[in-house]
């Protein structure tokens, strides 16, 4: 069963040069799967069009983009320009962990009033307290605001948020960027439990090194120049000749 599926995505974004206009295809022909219960890593040198992947999973897509082919989610296929279904998506059905997760957050609320938000909004079955807990932080965060955390901390507070209503789809974006190796540990930690708990996650990294340590992806996509190349098995990926492959995962993208 697939969380999400893209299905022949291509994406062009209008651009005014001069007294004109053209159409430049960012995305093309994206095929992509995210099966329920796995971790998917989504890799790609940068530019590669891997954060519009992410943009078309969660409706969020730029103003002027053109779209072509499906997307699916739950086995719902969804209009990307239909913001009346992404809204009614967003958190039930798809969770977003943003990259800059410290700068997510609303600087004059505490942590557990927005917490408390967004699981009243989500009809949430757990508190604000409860979901704290779910990602390894004391209880005390909820009376904390976002400038006190730790970028470690701040991010366990997104994937917080992003799990509150318990989506099948949660998307990752470099979620450890910006992360110390332990933190980052931690947070991958995390995205393989919420894949243990039958979500289908797509985690959007240059961060293979930390990845393939931490031991928790099942499936690897390589894009370049707007297209997935390739969708199979870590373990079928990492004995892959393909030289691009081999880089990817060899290095830190930068």
């Amino acid at each position: 069963m697939n969380a999400a599926r893209l299905t022949g995505l291509t994406v062009g974004i209008d651009l005014r040069r001069g007294r004109g206009s053209a159409t430049v295809d960012v995305l093309d022909d994206v095929h992509l799967d995210v099966p329920a219960g796995r971790v998917t890593a989504l890799v790609g040198e940068s530019g590669c069009g891997k954060s519009l992947v992410a943009a078309a999973l969660t409706g969020l897509m730029p103003p002027g983009s053109r779209v072509r082919g499906t997307v699916q989610v739950g086995g719902r296929q969804v209009r990307c320009d239909d913001e009346r279904a992404w809204r009614e998506l967003r958190g039930r059905q798809v969770g977003s962990v943003p990259q800059s997760a410290s700068t997510s957050f609303t600087p004059v609320r505490t942590i557990g009033s927005q917490l408390a938000e967004i699981c009243a909004r989500l009809d949430s079955d757990r508190t604000p307290e409860q979901l704290c807990a779910a990602v390894a932080l004391p209880p005390h965060v909820v009376d904390r605001y976002p400038h006190e955390l730790s970028g470690g901390m701040a991010q366990r507070v997104a994937i917080a948020a992003a799990l509150a209503g318990r989506p099948g789809l949660l998307v990752a974006d470099e979620p450890t960027s910006a992360l110390d190796p332990d933190n980052a540990a931690l947070t991958w930690r995390l995205l393989g439990d919420a894949a243990a708990d039958g979500a289908g996650v797509l985690v959007i990294t240059h961060d293979m090194p930390s990845l393939l340590r931490a031991a928790v992806c099942d499936d690897v996509a390589v894009m370049a120049r707007g297209t997935v190349l390739s969708q199979t098995s870590l373990v079928d990926t990492l004995g892959s000749t393909d030289a691009y492959t081999q880089a990817l995962l060899g290095t830190v993208l930068v």
